[in-house]
């Protein structure tokens, strides 16, 4: 079944759909998660709760094609939500975009082993130069392989937009 037909009978109240879409996607979501956040707990929490509130707000969901951005979306503002909760608690002097950086480690570029150790070293330093939308949106498209318009519904931001920041990121890797 597609994702759609799972999301509709998710909204009729099936568990074995919702249990379907949970399944499908935590891994996603979690290592999604860990690029927003480093921490493993908080990114369980907030896909749990994620879950949880999905289920209690159901009769309120309306159906979705694509079921994938939504996620992606509703898990970024969890950990979101999270994060400005705990500085509220906590003095954190940094902006909350900050909080939540994309980080590369040389682990992502293990695609192929003929990347050499160097070449990895020098894409990561360039990316973690980058702002945080910027690796933000380069991380879901190149790494995610979004596309442009999933990428501008997950970051609240038009899609032209998100051209220009992933073209503006890229750019200043290759100056």
């Amino acid at each position: 079944m597609n994702q759609a037909h799972w999301w509709s009978l998710f909204l009729q109240g099936d568990k074995h759909a919702f249990s379907e879409i949970f399944l499908a996607s935590h891994d996603n979501l979690f290592r999604y998660g860990m690029k927003l956040t480093r921490d493993r707990e908080l990114v369980n929490d907030c896909i749990q709760n994620l879950f949880l509130k999905l289920w209690k707000n159901r009769n309120n969901l309306k159906p979705v094609n694509d079921i994938t951005p939504y996620l992606f979306k509703s898990l970024r503002h969890h950990i979101i939500d999270f994060l400005e909760l705990k500085r509220q608690t906590l003095p954190i002097d940094e902006d909350i975009e900050e909080l939540l950086m994309v980080e590369y480690t040389a682990e992502d570029f293990m695609i192929s082993r003929q990347v050499e150790k160097e070449t990895q070293d020098k894409i990561i330093q360039l990316l973690n130069h980058l702002t945080p939308r910027q690796r933000h949106a380069i991380y879901l498209r190149y790494f995610e392989e979004m596309e442009f318009e999933t990428i501008a519904q997950i970051l609240d931001m038009r899609v032209q937009s998100v051209r220009n920041l992933i073209s503006r990121g890229l750019l200043l890797m290759r100056n």
